[in-house]
């Protein structure tokens, strides 16, 4: 018996050990708080992350933000100059995760391919994906878009699923609503509208003054409408 009671406190003294080493561990990887870019061992925060954001030093550490994320990047307004994220092509995953409400002067990720969830809003952004509401000034450079998302000046992306609204649009795979002047998808089921619209291939409808398509699954209607088959006014099929 006592053999038996020495093994149990000897197992339990084992576990606690264990969990506190764990738990010091998570202390140094998650915190409520933090400034960002970050190069220490913090990993998450869990309340309100503030600072120039996550493409200024390489070395940032930070992989997930639950809550605020705050980018005040004097820097911003240089990108609209020097910076043109369909150079880089669409990252393939995400390095940063940002899930709540994000808002910032300007999100351009050189270093991290950061993926919103929630409310994002900013005067431009690029990186992986937007999941929920964005709003940005002059562009959103993405490889997915989930939900809704406004633009001063254009929407581009790969993947999108939702509505998206821009003077200028343009996605290779879109299930949804385009609305914008120019709107232009490789493949798409829905709706574009807009002044003038362009699909390689598509099954909806294109609403606008000229619609343009290759392959066409639904019905064109417009000024002057584009297909395979034939070029028609008002409406083409």
């Amino acid at each position: 018996m006592k053999t038996i009671f020495f093994i149990l406190c000897l197992i339990l003294a084992s576990l606690c050990g264990f969990a506190q080493e764990h738990a010091s561990q998570d202390s140094l990887k998650s915190v409520f708080f933090s400034l960002t870019p970050r190069t220490k061992k913090v990993q998450q925060v869990n309340g309100l992350a503030i600072g120039l954001g996550y493409d200024i030093d390489i070395n940032n550490k930070i992989r997930k933000v639950n809550g605020i994320n705050l980018e005040v990047n004097p820097f911003s307004i240089l990108y609209l100059m020097f910076d043109d994220p369909s150079r880089r092509g669409f990252p393939e995953k995400p390095t940063v995760k940002i899930n709540g409400f994000s808002i910032g002067t300007g999100h351009s990720n050189q270093n991290e391919d950061v993926a919103y969830s929630g409310i994002n809003v900013s005067l431009l952004n690029s990186g992986y994906s937007c999941n929920g509401f964005s709003v940005n000034g002059f562009y959103n450079h993405v490889t997915k878009m989930n939900g809704l998302h406004l633009s001063g000046m254009t929407n581009v992306s790969k993947d999108m699923n939702g509505l998206i609204i821009s003077i200028s649009n343009n996605t290779e795979n879109l299930n949804g609503i385009q609305i914008g002047l120019l709107n232009n998808s490789e493949y798409f089921n829905g709706l574009q509208l807009g002044v003038f619209n362009q699909s390689s291939k598509y099954t909806g409808i294109q609403i606008g003054l000229v619609n343009k398509c290759t392959s066409q699954n639904g019905l064109q209607l417009g000024f002057w409408n584009i297909n395979k088959k034939r070029s028609f006014p008002f409406l083409n099929w």
